[in-house]
């Protein structure tokens, strides 16, 4: 993979991270993104994205995440059960209760334009012209399994939502439904 974006500040990965995959903690966007449609996602300070660019790009609305408060609300584990479909690898577990509605973790990867991130990563997000690949490098919503095998409904959807301070439109993680997901579940997504 050819370097087309800007190398990532060293952050502090959490316990449980596995070796070879660099942890990350903000989006990192390809080179290859048109500056336009990157700046529609990603907006100077003191602007925003116009609001039909929102109302098509946006499902939740705000949202002021706290990424120290985030980082309390999972954990990382390996899988130990032999009938889990990912048994051997790992999975994204509550660490707190966490409540109906609420946004859990950012999904943080390398934004890519269009057909250009790797077609065989189990770890790519797209929507649109773009794409979050957290195959290489991401953070811990890369370990949010599939719902699918495992037995059980999904308790948790990837959303685009707007970061209020920033206005920012990311990806995150939240509680679906009106249960709570108790401490110790594993987060499954649709």
């Amino acid at each position: 993979m050819q370097n087309v974006f800007k190398e990532p500040k060293k952050a502090q990965p959490p316990p449980g991270w596995p070796e070879g995959i660099i942890y990350i903690n903000q989006l990192l966007w390809s080179k290859l993104v048109p500056a336009e449609l990157k700046n529609s996602y990603k907006p100077a300070p003191g602007t925003s994205a116009s609001e039909k660019f929102i109302a098509q790009h946006v499902n939740v609305l705000g949202v002021v995440p706290d990424a120290k408060q985030s980082r309390k609300n999972v954990r990382i584990r390996k899988i130990d059960d032999p009938k889990h479909p990912c048994f051997g690898a790992y999975g994204l577990f509550a660490a707190q209760t966490l409540q109906p509605k609420a946004h859990v973790i950012d999904y943080l990867g390398v934004v890519e334009f269009q057909e250009t991130y790797n077609q065989r990563s189990d770890y790519v997000l797209r929507f649109d012209d773009l794409s979050i690949d957290a195959e290489k490098m991401g953070n811990e919503g890369r370990f949010c399994n599939d719902y699918r095998g495992i037995g059980q409904k999904p308790n948790v959807c990837f959303l685009n939502y707007m970061d209020e301070r920033t206005k920012e439109i990311k990806v995150g993680v939240f509680v679906i439904g009106k249960e709570k997901i108790k401490k110790g579940e594993e987060l499954v997504c649709m």
